[in-house]
């Protein structure tokens, strides 16, 4: 069969991984790159500008030529909109029949297939599903594991999603997909050492993909060995300049970390960067990742307060560890990201000020705040289901808070900006938010990120590389 993956910009190593475990099977992938440039959910939207650099003349010109059998979508839930419309659009020029996957289809499989451009859902990980799904097309016979579609305006169910356990047994990834449809996704090499997480966090998709695997007695969380990892970047043509390891927890397995990092150092040698939980022993792993590599990590804090940090958010994490992680990291040279989270329905003055305050003593280099996203299938949307106003649970971005959204954004921006401040005025203005009211705006996150980051950064690189890549495309008449 032919599957035509349509993406919306970003790098994904999800469908690398799909494209791959597809060509082992003796199928053919390709890949349409919709950038959805000024249209990001929540962080860089201008209606103006998305319109003036629309992709989707191309986007659809692209996939009517490659004439494919099966579309696939890899969609959350704030690009579900995109996707849906699209689909109907490619489904009505090319005939195709389509296949959505990722963390929406999976938490909301009924509501997916219950729209027209649906023909199935994927649940969970695709890289045995999908695979089955193009030989049931092919072959016929029972839906196969994993997969979800309809007859008639029914919906019929394939068994429960069993997801790979064995990690090292997948092909490697396809990395050619994305490198060939744009060179920007050629700078940095995207790798995961392991699937899962190991935490409950209240707000988080992988709440739903546990749920999803439970009867299947897969583990939600498995880990690749440490000479599979380095094989793969052993392997490579070239060296990419440096790694960005994009698992829920890098260091979820000391054991494992301890046995991998000076082999990485070694055979391999280039910088790195990686998400972390800031556990109690993170603090004392900082000297082996900055030995390593490592140049960036990121860690949620989310919010100040313990007890509601575990209560309401199901993280269970201390603020002495969180402090000691963040000296220990910047003393070893490694440049530090806290996650934060505003807009919380029990978030109060007195703890933001807390919060405010913690970093003017113990800051990281930089701050990303949030505002609370509830999405359909976690704990903390069940909790507050009765205020959902949008299919699927989805809330809306704002407007959870008791306080008023004047004092949110003055929160917003002064936690965005305190790392930025000289050492002397951070106390200061800890305690003053309004100060900072007229400061913010998503506009003063992107340019926060723009003005503080390590060269390597992966996320905020790819962001500038791939607009300034799709916006001389367009002026150049190729769009």
């Amino acid at each position: 069969m032919r599957i035509l993956f349509v993406h919306n910009g970003y790098e994904s190593l999800g469908i690398e991984y799909l494209s791959a475990a597809l060509k082992r099977a003796g199928h053919e992938t390709a890949l349409v790159i919709d950038p959805c440039l000024f249209d990001e959910a929540g962080f860089w939207r201008s209606p103006a500008l998305s319109s003036l650099f629309s992709f989707r003349g191309r986007v659809l010109r692209q996939a009517e030529a490659f004439r494919p059998d099966l579309l696939a979508f890899s969609v959350f839930t704030d690009t579900w909109p995109w996707a849906r419309a699209l689909a109907a659009e490619l489904k009505a020029r090319t005939g195709a029949r389509t296949v959505f996957g990722g963390i929406h289809p999976s938490s909301v499989p009924d509501e997916v297939l219950a729209d027209q451009a649906a023909d199935f859902v994927c649940l969970g990980e695709g890289d045995l599903a999908l695979p089955a799904l193009a030989a049931h097309l092919t072959a016929g016979g029972p839906l196969p594991a994993g997969i979800w579609g309809k007859k008639g305006g029914t919906v019929v169910k394939g068994p429960p999603p069993a997801p790979p356990a064995d990690l090292d047994a997948l092909p490697l990834p396809d990395k050619e997909l994305f490198s060939a449809a744009a060179p920007v996704f050629s700078d940095g090499y995207l790798l995961s050492s392991s699937r899962g997480c190991p935490h409950s966090c209240a707000y988080c998709c992988n709440s739903v993909y546990r749920e999803l695997y439970r009867a299947s007695g897969v583990p939600c969380l498995r880990r690749r060995g440490a000479e599979n990892v380095l094989g793969e970047l052993e392997g490579l043509a070239a060296a990419p300049g440096f790694v960005h390891f994009t698992d829920e927890v890098f260091n979820s397995d000391y054991g494992w970390l301890e046995k991998f990092l000076p082999l990485y150092k070694a055979r391999v040698g280039l910088p790195f960067s990686c998400f972390v939980f800031p556990d109690a022993r993170l603090a004392a792993l900082a000297p082996a990742l900055a030995a390593a590599g490592c140049f960036k990590v990121q860690l949620g804090v989310q919010r100040f307060d313990e007890d509601k940090r575990a209560e309401l958010l199901g993280r269970r994490a201390a603020n002495a560890d969180i402090a000691a992680a963040i000296k220990a990291l910047r003393a070893a040279g490694i440049y530090v990201t806290c996650d934060n989270i505003l807009d919380l329905p029990d978030e109060s003055e007195g703890e933001l000020a807390a919060l405010a305050a913690f970093y003017a003593e113990h800051t990281p280099d930089h701050n990303e705040v949030f505002f609370l996203r509830l999405y359909p299938g976690t704990p903390l949307a069940a909790r507050c289901a009765g205020r959902a106003d949008a299919p699927g649970g989805l809330m809306r971005p704002s407007g959870h808070s008791p306080l008023p959204p004047g004092r949110q954004r003055a929160w917003f921006s002064l936690l965005t900006l305190l790392p930025r401040l000289p050492a002397p005025l951070r106390r200061f203005a800890a305690a003053r938010p309004g100060l900072f009211r007229l400061a913010g705006g998503l506009g003063l996150r992107a340019l926060s990120r723009l003005l503080s980051r390590p060269r390597r950064d992966f996320h905020t690189g790819r962001f500038l590389r791939l607009y300034k890549h799709f916006i001389f495309a367009k002026l150049k008449g190729h769009g």
